[in-house]
C-alpha cells in the first residue's frame, strides 16, 4: 500500500540526453532548491577509482547503490529543505534501470518506493535527438534513451505519479512549463 504523495520534493525524469540536468541547474540558478542525480554520481564515482559498481560491468552492484544514495537523498532532501525540491530522478527511475536491465525485481526497492513518496506530479523530458550527446557516463544508444524513456513512463505511473510531459524549447520555456503546473 503506498503512502499519500504530499511530499515537497518533485521529479524530474526521462532518458539519457534530454536535458534534465540542464533544466535542474536553470531551476537552482533561479533560487530553487535541487537535488543533484544520484546515478551519474555514482557512474563518475566509479570511473575515477577505478571501481567496478557501473552498469556496464557489475550492473547488480550499480542497481544496489543507487537504491541506496536515492533513499538517502531523499532523507536528506526532506529533512533539511521546507521548500520545493525539484530532484534530478527519483526511487522508480531506479526500478526501471532493474528492469531495462533484465535484474530481478527487488522486494526492498519496492517497499522504498511506497515509503519515500515524492510529489504526486513528475515531470518527464522525452527524447530529443537534437540535443543527445553520448559522454564516459552516459553511453547508451539514442534508441536505448527511447526505450529508457517508455519504461520510465509506465513504471512511474505503475508507482502512482501523474506524468507531465515537458515539451521541446529552451530551458526557459522548459522550466516555465513546470513552474506554472505547480503554481509557483
Amino acid at each position: 500500500m503506498q503512502t499519500p504523495i504530499t511530499s515537497n520534493l518533485v521529479v524530474l525524469t526521462g532518458g539519457p540526453g534530454t536535458g534534465k540536468t540542464t533544466l535542474i541547474n536553470h531551476l537552482d540558478d533561479r533560487g530553487f532548491e535541487t537535488s543533484p542525480e544520484v546515478a551519474r554520481a555514482i557512474i563518475e564515482e566509479q570511473l575515477e577509482r577505478g571501481g567496478t559498481a557501473l552498469p556496464w560491468e557489475d550492473n547488480d552492484a550499480y542497481a544496489g547503490l543507487m537504491f541506496r544514495r536515492s533513499i538517502r537523498a531523499w532523507q536528506e532532501d526532506i529533512q533539511n529543505h521546507p521548500r520545493t525540491v525539484f530532484c534530478d530522478r527519483g526511487l522508480p527511475d531506479t526500478l526501471a534501470h532493474r528492469r531495462l536491465s533484465g535484474l530481478p525485481e527487488n522486494p526492498d526497492l519496492i517497499r522504498a518506493i511506497n515509503t519515500y513518496r515524492y510529489h504526486r506530479v513528475a515531470f518527464v523530458l522525452p527524447p530529443w535527438s537534437e540535443i543527445y550527446k553520448n559522454d564516459a557516463a552516459r553511453t547508451q544508444s539514442f534508441s536505448e534513451a527511447v526505450r529508457t524513456y517508455v519504461v520510465l513512463c509506465r513504471t512511474y505511473h505503475e508507482c502512482g505519479y501523474e506524468l507531465v510531459e515537458i515539451r521541446k524549447g529552451p530551458v526557459e520555456q522548459r522550466a516555465a512549463q513546470i513552474l506554472a503546473r505547480l503554481k509557483l
